[in-house]
Parts: structure tokens; C-alpha cells; sequence
């Protein structure tokens, strides 16, 4: 077991997750180097996925200035897995190499945004969170209201910025 905290929230219920990974593991799926690799790696070494029970959730506006009719509030039900073999699998967590290819057959631009890009978490409505393998932003993309990348929304920072400002509560009165 890791001591490493990878939630500053310790009301999160971070559950359902498969047997931690090798670093060669993971760099079999994800090669490329990009800012906050290092925690990504120390995350899925511990951890390969898992569900948050009882949800998470994640405001822009610690990072980002957030304007009216901007995504604030957003909800994370849990991190894909990344399969190791054919048989890998999970009746809680999605893999992030299906989801991936899933999506790779959306459309020829998210052909193109997935070369650079790779989903390591959703929410409970089949939305992603993605990981730029160039500049390690956080990106989501909502599908039922817009599956144009060039439409990503920007989360944040790195995955360290994602993990360590997940709240396992919404803001009382503010959002």
C-alpha cells in the first residue's frame, strides 16, 4: 500500500480499484512524457483506476477565472483502468484503452485530438476527462451537447491539480 496521499480530501471514498501497475505497464499504453507524468505514474503504480462512492467533485474556478455560464461545478464518478491484458476487467471502472478507441471512431477530429490526448476518467453522464500528453492539461468533453475537441474545456492544470482539489462535497451555497 502507498503512502503517498493522492487526495487532499480525506472524505473522499476512492473504491473498486484494480492492482497497481509497473511503470513499464503503463508506458506500454501511455509512452509519452507530459507535465504531472511523474504523480500519474506514482497514481496508477498504487491504484489502476477506481470509483469514487458517493461521487467527486472538482470547481474550475480554483485555478481558472470562471465566468457566468462557464463550467464550474464538475463531477467525477471514477478513473478508467488501464488493461494489461485481454481479460483485465471490471463491473465498477471502464479501461481506458477501450474508451479510447471508443472514441477514436466518434469522428475524425476526435481521431486527431485522441493522438495527443487520452481519457483517464468520466462522470456518470459517458463524458471524459482527458489528459493532453503535450501540456498535461486536464480537458473534458461533454458529448451529448458537443463533441468538437477544439471545445474541450480546460479543468486543470495537471493531474496532481485534479487529484489534490477533488472534494468528495459540493460548495454550501456557492457554485
Amino acid at each position: 500500500m502507498s503512502n503517498i496521499k493522492f487526495f487532499s480530501d480525506h472524505n473522499l471514498r476512492f473504491e473498486q480499484s484494480l492492482h497497481g501497475l509497473s511503470e513499464s505497464e503503463i508506458n506500454a499504453v501511455i509512452p509519452n512524457a507530459f507535465n504531472g507524468k511523474d504523480f500519474f505514474m506514482k497514481f496508477y503504480i498504487a491504484n489502476n483506476g477506481g470509483y469514487f462512492n458517493g461521487g467527486a467533485y472538482l470547481y474550475r474556478d480554483v485555478f481558472y477565472t470562471v465566468l457566468a455560464g462557464d463550467y464550474n461545478l464538475m463531477e467525477i464518478e471514477g478513473f478508467n483502468f488501464i488493461s494489461r491484458k485481454f481479460y483485465d476487467d471490471s463491473q465498477y471502472l471502464l479501461s481506458i484503452n477501450e474508451v479510447w478507441e471508443l472514441r477514436k471512431g466518434y469522428s475524425r477530429n476526435i481521431k486527431e485530438f485522441a493522438k495527443s490526448h487520452f481519457p483517464f476518467a468520466g462522470d456518470a453522464g459517458d463524458n471524459d476527462y482527458w489528459i493532453d500528453m503535450n501540456s498535461g492539461y486536464i480537458k473534458y468533453i461533454r458529448w451529448e451537447s458537443d463533441d468538437n475537441p477544439d471545445n474541450a474545456i480546460i479543468v486543470a492544470p495537471t493531474f496532481y491539480d485534479f487529484c489534490m482539489n477533488l472534494q468528495a462535497e459540493r460548495r454550501k451555497n456557492k457554485e
